[in-house]
């Protein structure tokens, strides 16, 4: 259920992505461009690691645990488990680039999403 939730949330960012993708420093006057570009890279991989997480590992992650529980009958509780790390691990490696971008956005004063 949750995995569901979170793949209704990727879409959200999938339409983020490409707005932020295409921001510049001229956009936002009073940032120095080294620090928009620092908060830009690290909002970008924050939502690239939660589409992995979510998207990536649905569509490859069930890929790969079908073709394993068919050649392993037995490993089936062992693909969950590493099914489950991977994507927690994705999940809270994006929160801690989210958390670092919205710092750095709070600190350099960047009103996004533009109104």
């Amino acid at each position: 259920m949750a995995q569901i939730i979170l793949l209704v949330l990727g879409i959200f960012y999938v339409f983020k992505r490409p707005k932020l993708k295409r921001l510049t420093g001229a956009e936002f006057p009073g940032v120095p461009s080294s620090g928009f570009e620092e908060w830009r890279k690290l909002e970008l991989a924050s939502i690239d690691i939660f589409l992995w997480a979510t998207w990536g590992l649905a569509v490859i992650g069930t890929i790969v645990a079908f073709a394993l529980a068919s050649m392993l009958a037995q490993s089936g509780e062992a693909v969950i488990v590493c099914y489950c790390l991977i994507f927690l691990s994705g999940l809270i490696l994006s929160a801690i680039k989210g958390s670092k971008a919205a710092k750095l956005r709070k600190s350099l004063g960047i009103q996004w999403p533009l109104k």
